[in-house]
């Protein structure tokens, strides 16, 4: 089952129990590991039947991929909103804000229900690459060009991501966001070298 959370075609029932499970596992993950999950879990705390869950998803991993590319995807048309067309850089300091601030803002979920989970986090990294890729490919068709390929860049770039984000999280958040933001534009401006007009 292949499930698109951008679906306008998917109608209003079908999104709403998408939702309902969405924010049932949120509300899980700031309880226990995702490992302890169980589907009862969330179909008791969701009040629905496991069967309704199953018309839906195929398990609880492919529930954490849809809530997890809707979180990524939010964020990305943020940044995309953000970014200057004279600064296309700016677009992963942008993205690496938003994923700190929805860690500061649900420390819980993630470091009781994610960070400690390497499937999950494997997961989110694989999301922030396909992420990072689209855009890199966005500015390769708008003229750019990269000395090293774009797959490695985003390979690269996309675990360094969300590995600094979740080692900030568990070591309390020290380093101002603003601060963590500008290291993050440092290393993108270090890539920007990289490029050439064609």
């Amino acid at each position: 089952m292949n499930i698109n959370v951008n679906d306008e075609n998917l109608d209003l029932r079908t999104r709403r129990m998408h939702k309902l499970l969405f924010d049932t596992l949120i509300d899980l993950l700031t309880e226990k590991n995702f490992n302890d999950i169980r589907i009862s879990d969330i179909c008791d705390k969701a009040m629905i039947h496991r069967t309704t869950f199953y018309k839906h998803f195929e398990d609880k991993f492919q529930l954490l991929d849809f809530m997890l590319r809707q979180l990524i995807q939010d964020f990305e048309k943020k940044s995309l909103q953000y970014t200057s067309e004279d600064n296309p850089n700016q677009y992963y300091a942008n993205l690496f804000k938003l994923l700190l601030e929805h860690m500061r803002e649900n420390k819980k979920m993630y470091t009781i229900g994610l960070l400690n989970n390497g499937s999950a986090m494997k997961m989110l990294q694989k999301i922030v690459l396909q992420c990072i890729k689209s855009k890199l490919e966005f500015d390769v068709t708008n003229g750019a060009k990269f000395i090293v390929p774009i797959d490695i860049i985003a390979e690269f770039y996309s675990p360094a991501l969300v590995y600094s984000a979740g080692e900030w999280l568990e070591e309390g958040m020290i380093v101002p966001i603003e601060h963590m933001v500008q290291y993050c534009d440092i290393i993108a401006n270090a890539l920007q070298k990289n490029r050439q007009s064609l």
